[in-house]
């Protein structure tokens, strides 16, 4: 089994520097339509962590709050110079115990593997991958996406 902690990783101008210390919980990919804009690209590719696992080395981190229909408060943490968004963590999910890690501000991306992925209706098509585990839309049972990780080679 490839290991990614510890490993190290930071904002796209350098000014925030973070390590993790913990092995992630799984990896996924994420279609909709949020994570198309904030990223500028076809998908967002996250890495969900223990949150005692992950800690800011240097730099000093900007917050911002988006409300979710629920009534949760999606929290993400970003550079403060470079604006580059480091993470997200749900306010009353887990209580804040796990955190969303952008895989590419990690320095080494070589091992990121998703396992998962969803809101594959929103996806573009050539962005799907067809042999991991896939969900239409936000699914409710994460369980097998932890299967999936803690059984890699």
């Amino acid at each position: 089994m490839v290991l990614l902690a510890p490993a190290v990783g930071g904002c796209n101008c350098g000014k925030l520097r973070y390590s993790i210390t913990k092995e992630p919980l799984t990896v996924y990919i994420c279609h909709c339509h949020q994570c198309q804009k904030r990223t500028g690209s076809a998908f967002s590719l996250s890495l969900v962590m223990p949150a005692d696992g992950f800690h800011i080395d240097e730099g000093q981190p900007s917050r911002s709050e988006r409300v979710l229909p629920d009534g949760q408060k999606n929290i993400s943490i970003s550079c403060g110079e470079c604006h580059s968004r480091l993470y997200t963590q749900h306010t009353q999910r887990n209580n804040s115990a796990t955190l969303n890690l952008r895989a590419g501000t990690l320095d080494d991306t070589h091992h990121v593997r998703p396992v998962a992925q969803m809101w594959t209706s929103s996806a573009q098509t050539w962005a799907v991958q067809h042999d991991i585990i896939s969900h239409s839309e936000q699914p409710t049972d994460y369980t097998p996406w932890l299967d999936a990780w803690r059984a890699r080679e």
